[in-house]
């Protein structure tokens, strides 16, 4: 009687064991023939890819954790680089959005399709300057367009921001043509409006490098002087704004290295 009880059970684990083969079979062949769409948008010069990261779930918990909270200490800093790239970038993201978010009108005309594109191409540049050519991305709908849109949702947008969308200054986030003050001619916010080649050039000549035997460079200047920080003119007088934990950008700063901190606990090496 012992001895049918275990062929019952052990032919009860073996059809059990190759069902779990089957199915398990199964399920890697319909992910292999599932259709995949790598494009999520596509808009203007831009088509936005996603792909497969089929080996995630693997992953262990500790390892899911840190990609998280590496992830999560990058979206910490995500408006330091849009205000890096433009003063008055910010600004523009934050009414665009309200827009984008609140607008109770017509979506399905020409006009707001064309703001969703340029919103889009905003989004995708971390601000006005196209990410390649560094030229001001230029919208396809009028001031007027926009204006009753900023009324619609009851947004607001300083002149200077409201009109640099439309006008040719600052043209260029980063001017590298020969013949022209550069820093002047650049639209990037690592320097105040008003700073020029001339001021950079003498501020950084006399600014302390550090001490010689610290660095391999000529008299002990460092690989990039001046990397963290903006140039502004502040009584007359040029000053660094130094990006730091109490500095410029102290308060994103911070919670970057709290998600840091956290990634590090869980970092294996």
């Amino acid at each position: 009687m012992k001895i049918k009880q275990l062929i019952v059970i052990s032919l009860l684990m073996v059809s059990l064991v190759s069902c779990e083969k089957e199915q398990k079979k199964a399920k890697e062949e319909s992910t292999k023939t599932e259709k995949f769409d790598y494009v999520v948008d596509q808009f203007a010069d831009i088509k936005v890819l996603r792909y497969k990261i089929p080996s995630f779930e693997q992953l262990t918990l500790k390892e899911k954790k840190l990609a998280y909270y590496l992830t999560q200490a990058c979206l910490s800093g995500r408006d330091i680089i849009w205000d890096q790239n433009y003063r008055y970038n910010l600004e523009i993201r934050k009414a665009l959005e309200q827009v984008f978010n609140d607008f109770k009108g017509d979506r399905n005309s020409e006009d707001f399709k064309k703001f969703t594109t340029y919103l889009k191409r905003v989004w995708f540049s971390n601000g006005i300057h196209h990410h390649y050519s560094n030229d001001k991305i230029k919208p396809e709908f009028s001031k007027d367009y926009l204006v009753s849109l900023l009324k619609n949702v009851k947004a607001e947008l300083s002149e200077p921001a409201f009109e640099v969308i439309f006008n040719d200054k600052d043209i260029k986030k980063v001017n590298k043509k020969a013949g022209v003050d550069n820093i002047l001619a650049s639209a990037v916010n690592f320097y105040s409006p008003d700073i020029t080649d001339k001021d950079v050039e003498e501020f950084y000549a006399k600014a302390y490098k550090g001490p010689a035997k610290a660095y391999k460079g000529p008299k002990g200047q460092p690989i990039e002087v001046g990397l963290n920080s903006k140039l502004v003119r502040e009584n007359g007088k040029l000053v660094e704004k130094v990006w730091k934990s109490g500095g410029m950008y102290g308060q994103a700063i911070d919670k970057i290295i709290f998600w840091l901190d956290k990634a590090k606990s869980v970092a294996e090496n």
